[in-house]
């Protein structure tokens, strides 16, 4: 159970708090990089309704949902950083 608790508190296992991190740092970076292609993705389908007369709903929903994958990722950055510091 202290391990447990350990563990919660942010110590590593003997060994694995480089990998851990590692991992962490790779997944994070994944994240924000999806994160920016979908900015780009959706300022691109907003441009295309606007020229082509269409509704632009739809590139508000991608930018709305951008900006809402964009903020879970930071904070879970965030937390991870604080749980593991």
């Amino acid at each position: 159970m202290n391990d447990k608790i350990a563990l919660a508190l942010g110590t590593c296992p003997p060994g694995a708090c480089n990998k851990i991190n590692t991992i962490g740092s790779w997944i994070t970076f994944l994240a924000a990089w999806a994160a920016g292609v979908a900015f780009v993705i959706s300022g691109a389908i907003l441009c295309w309704a606007y020229f082509s007369g269409h509704g632009s709903s739809r590139a508000m929903k991608a930018l709305g949902g951008a900006c809402g994958g964009s903020i879970v990722i930071s904070a879970a950055s965030a937390l991870a950083n604080a749980l593991l510091a």
